[in-house]
Formats: C-alpha cells, sequence, structure tokens
C-alpha cells in the first residue's frame, strides 16, 4: 500500500478518535456530569496552553528529530488516557463528586502536552512520506475522506442518542475513539520513510535562527494570533448554543454532524478547486464566506442555526486547508518545521485567550458580539495571507 493511502487511512483514524473525545462531544458530555459552562471555558484554555508549552520547545528542537515517524507514531496515542477517564465519568457519572472535575483537568493537561507534538508532527510528516508536488491535492482528499467517514460516525451517535440512554452511547464512542488512536499509531508506523537530501546550505538555512530571518515569520504572527481568536470561539459553539438555550444534550450532537459534513465538502472543493483558482484567491473566498454567515447563527432560531452554522463551517474547513498549503508557497521547506512551531505556537495560545475572553466579551456585547468578533478576526487573519501570499509570487516572478 502507498504512503499516500496509508496516510489517508491515519488521517481519517486520527480524526474519528478526535472527534469523540474533543468539540461539540466531548464539551455536551462534561456540561452533562456537572462541568459549569466556565469550567468548560477553562479547561479548553488549558488544553491549548499545554499545547502551546510543547510546540514553544519544538521551535528549537523541531528540526533535530530525526525519526518524525516514529515519533508521530507514539504521539498518536497521547489522547487514550483522557478519553479513558472520560469513559469512566459515563459509566459512572457519580464520580463528578469524587475529585472528577480536578482528575480530568490534571489529564487532559499531560495529554494535550502530547496533541502538541502530533500537530507540529503532521505538518512535517509529509516531506518525509510523500513527494510534496502532492501535497495540496493529498491534504483535501484526505481530510475530506476523514470528514466523510467522520460524518457517518457522528450520524450514527446522533442516531443511536434518539434511541439509547446518553450516557451508555457516548460511552461506546468513547472506546472507538481509544481504538481509533491504537490503530493511527499502527498505521504511521508502517509508512515508508524516504531519505530527506539536504546539502550544507540547506542544513545551515534549517537552523531555527534562519527562521528567525524570514521577515514573513513577523508579518504573520498577527493572523495567526487572531485566526487563533476565531477559531477559539468556533470550537465552543457547543457550550455557546447550549448556555443560550437554543440547543439541547441531544440536538448539539448534530453540530458534529455538521462539522463532518463541512469538512468532507470544503475538503473536497478545495482539492477540485485550488490549482484552478489558486490557494490565495480560495482562502480569501472562503474567509468572506464565513464572515456573512458565522454572526447570524444565534439570532434565528434551531434551523437558522444549522443553516449559518452549516455555511460558516464549510468555509471555515476551506480555510483550515488553504492556510498550511498556502504557507508552504511562502515558507522555505527548510524552516517549516521550527516555522510550524512559532505559528501554532501563536495560534494555539490564541485559542486559549480566546475561551478565557468569551465570558467577559459575553457580559459586554452579548453571544451574537462574540460571534461578529470572530468573524472580523478571521477577515484580518485572511487579508493578510492573502497579501503576503500574492507579494511572495509577485517577488518569486522578478527573480526570474
Amino acid at each position: 500500500m502507498s504512503n499516500i493511502k496509508k496516510y489517508c487511512i491515519f488521517t481519517t483514524l486520527y480524526n474519528v478518535g478526535f472527534t469523540f473525545c474533543t468539540g461539540a462531544i466531548m464539551q455536551t458530555f462534561l456540561m452533562q456530569v456537572g462541568f459549569s459552562a466556565e469550567q468548560v471555558y477553562l479547561l479548553n484554555s488549558l488544553m491549548q496552553i499545554m499545547q502551546v508549552v510543547m510546540m514553544l520547545i519544538l521551535t528549537f528542537l523541531s528540526g533535530r528529530i530525526k525519526h518524525v515517524k516514529i515519533v508521530s507514531s507514539i504521539s498518536c496515542l497521547s489522547l487514550i488516557i483522557l478519553t479513558g477517564i472520560f469513559l469512566m465519568g459515563a459509566i459512572n457519572p457519580e464520580l463528578i463528586k469524587q475529585g472528577y472535575v480536578i482528575s480530568v483537568f490534571i489529564v487532559a493537561g499531560v495529554s494535550y502536552v502530547g496533541v502538541g507534538l502530533h500537530t507540529i508532527l503532521s505538518y512535517c510528516l509529509p516531506y518525509y512520506t510523500i513527494d510534496m508536488k502532492d501535497y495540496g491535492k493529498m491534504t483535501g482528499v484526505s481530510t475530506a475522506i476523514a470528514g466523510g467517514v467522520s460524518f457517518l460516525m457522528s450520524l450514527a451517535y446522533s442516531l443511536l442518542l434518539s434511541k439509547f440512554p446518553y450516557m451508555k452511547t457516548t460511552a461506546s464512542f468513547f472506546v472507538i475513539a481509544i481504538v481509533c488512536f491504537i490503530l493511527t499509531s499502527i498505521v504511521c508506523a508502517s509508512m515508508r520513510e524516504k531519505a530527506v537530501e539536504m546539502n550544507k546550505e540547506d542544513q545551515e538555512k534549517s537552523d531555527v535562527i534562519a527562521v528567525f530571518k524570514n521577515k514573513n515569520t513577523y508579518i504573520l504572527l498577527i493572523p495567526n494570533f487572531v485566526r487563533g481568536l476565531s477559531v477559539g470561539i468556533f470550537n465552543v459553539i457547543a457550550t455557546i448554543a447550549i448556555s443560550t438555550s437554543i440547543l439541547n444534550e441531544t440536538t448539539s450532537s448534530y453540530i458534529s454532524v455538521i462539522l463532518q459534513i463541512a469538512t468532507f465538502a470544503g475538503n473536497i472543493f478545495f482539492a477540485l478547486a485550488y490549482k484552478k483558482f489558486s490557494t490565495k484567491n480560495l482562502l480569501l473566498l472562503a474567509t468572506i464566506g464565513v464572515c456573512v454567515s458565522f454572526p447570524f447563527s444565534l439570532e434565528l432560531g434551531v434551523v437558522g442555526f444549522f443553516c449559518c452554522f452549516t455555511i460558516a463551517s464549510f468555509f471555515r474547513f476551506v480555510t483550515d486547508t488553504a492556510i498550511p498549503v498556502l504557507i508552504t508557497e511562502i515558507i522555505p521547506k527548510e524552516q517549516i518545521g521550527p516555522y510550524t512551531s512559532i505559528r501554532m505556537l501563536i495560534f494555539t495560545g490564541a485559542q486559549a485567550v480566546a475561551t478565557l475572553i468569551i465570558t467577559p466579551l459575553k457580559n459586554a456585547i452579548g453571544y451574537t458580539g462574540v460571534l461578529i468578533f470572530a468573524t472580523v478576526m478571521l477577515f484580518i487573519c485572511g487579508v493578510t495571507y492573502y497579501a503576503v501570499a500574492k507579494g511572495v509570487k509577485q517577488s518569486i516572478g522578478v527573480q526570474n
């Protein structure tokens, strides 16, 4: 089996596991076992902070990891213990009275150090396993497949919730998540690692110092930060919707279904269109699409929420795919490891900030104002990335 096929399987299995122990499903589960909305926001911040710590370390060490495939394989297992803690809570909800909240916070903190490692290495792994000329198409296709499979799993989860008790159903899917993480690790380890040749000049460029000499590293700090603020708010939409009584524990499960549909559709769209319309143009289009739909999610009732959120999610996932692909056109390949650490550190740190400021923002401008704030932040990101990519292309044209 080719590495591209294995990469698609790797992406799909990890995405399925990640879906059922994070995001809307995790937020709803925690609120069902007794967490307050503020505790859920704080937990999300802790998760992002621990990723930031790992990413800060990797800024200086990612380029020196010799066995990227093996380390990446191990990092795939980082969420197993946290999912196991969730499983225990689903089996015995009475644990909430016995230090369960503290246990979740501690285990989540440790687990997300590994998630931070996995996030960085997932951007480095393709350089060691595939031909990078196929990266854009492979990213779109693999993410679309992952979204399609996760959609079917999320749909099954939602249907089962309507027929069986919430905790038993959720516990079953926590088990599925654990199995997926184990299989993800095995598939990753089975990939054939290719030699990455690097001459003396390239070796010097790969040093972290070269990244800090690249002016685009600094120019893109702000768009990466404001995108993190936007995505941080987007990621807790389930908690926001439940807090405003638009959704309940059953209807909130549809958010995961929508996210997987949007992942599939958005990435298929990107894979088919990015060469024809260019990555930077697709990013700008998708950014505008989020801005004209997401702010209305809380204003039009349940049906209006799902309609607006579906459109916003579709365009959001186009931006999520476009930005990493666009970065390969902006940042030299020799600097991709350290730069990705810096980018994800800023991006993830901003997500932690986002969940901390939601409550004061909500008190000041209301939840709809919070969504408007998120779209403005994403717009700044999209426009800046577009301008930088356009400038790089023009610079290359002049040199040629």
